[in-house]
């Protein structure tokens, strides 16, 4: 299959189109900084509409706020029964304007969301949302990625789950990391850091080493971020509240009902903590 990858430097890019070469597609990919692949199935283009001639799939691997200004530079290009794939975080706002988009140019649309960053080991199983799957959407997934794991989701629904996964996560981890800023420094904390603090932080470092851009995106864009913020403070505030009097039968009955719903989950939970900690360790 002929595959063009816009945005084939990028890290999202570069792993889609080292991916694609693997599975003996030939990839033509495009980015304003030049790809340097070494494959004889991969030829560097100069333009995004050079990319995409002839190409049978499309993947816009562009920054997300720019996926659906690249899928209007393209459109002209585009034939009927040319599959446009997008790989946005977000779908709400995204998802709607490409489809009137690419309706024009005859072109269909393949809306992804890898649950996964461009550090994935190539021996680890990918997980893909495949949003508002078809049958044909579902099935071109499954060809293109025969072997990840596809999860058929809508819209909204990956939306909200998005603001619990993605926004809730991240902002727990920056408020984390700036509130031990604040009192101590990395250097300090990890001479006495425990297992469970060592892993924490370590996410927290992890989300502020990530593209402030694509999470502010990610934040601000997301229409379920600020009910999910708000439920975060109600819960810290009420914590505060207990700390306050003094409570600790308030407070173990809050832990204690809390944790009746991480039950199952919970039993491997701090062996996983204590694995990643010795990884640490070792490096």
């Amino acid at each position: 299959m002929k595959v063009a990858v816009i945005g084939s430097s990028g890290g999202m890019g570069r792993f889609f189109t080292d991916y694609l070469l693997s599975q003996g597609h030939q990839v033509t990919g495009y980015d304003v900084k030049r790809t340097n692949i070494r494959d004889s199935n991969f030829e560097s283009a100069d333009s995004s509409l050079q990319a995409v001639e002839g190409a049978e799939v499309v993947v816009i691997a562009t920054p997300i706020d720019r996926t659906v200004e690249t899928a209007m530079e393209i459109a002209p290009k585009l034939g009927s029964g040319v599959c446009v794939i997008d790989l946005a975080s977000l779908k709400g706002k995204i998802v709607p304007r490409l489809r009137t988009v690419l309706k024009k140019s005859g072109a269909t649309h393949l809306s992804l969301h890898p649950l996964f960053g461009p550090s994935l080991s190539p021996s680890a199983t990918m997980k893909i949302c495949v949003v508002e799957a078809g049958t044909k959407s579902l099935a071109l997934a499954e060809r293109l990625f025969p072997d990840a794991t596809l999860i058929p989701v809508g819209e909204r629904e990956h939306d909200k789950a998005m603001g619990i996964i993605l926004s809730l996560t991240h902002l727990l981890n920056i408020a984390y990391a700036a509130t031990v800023a604040k009192n101590m420094s990395p250097k300090q904390f990890r001479k006495m850091e425990s297992p469970t603090s060592a892993v924490q932080l370590s996410l927290a470092e992890a989300v502020l080493n990530q593209s402030p851009e694509l999470y502010s995106y990610i934040q601000l864009e997301n229409e379920f971020s600020a009910q999910l913020a708000t439920d975060l403070i109600e819960n810290l505030t009420e914590l505060k509240r207990i700390i306050d009097k003094k409570d600790r039968r308030a407070f173990e009955r809050f832990f204690s009902e809390l944790s009746k719903n991480y039950a199952e989950d919970s039993k491997t939970a701090l062996e996983s903590v204590y694995e990643a900690f010795e990884v640490k360790q070792s490096r």
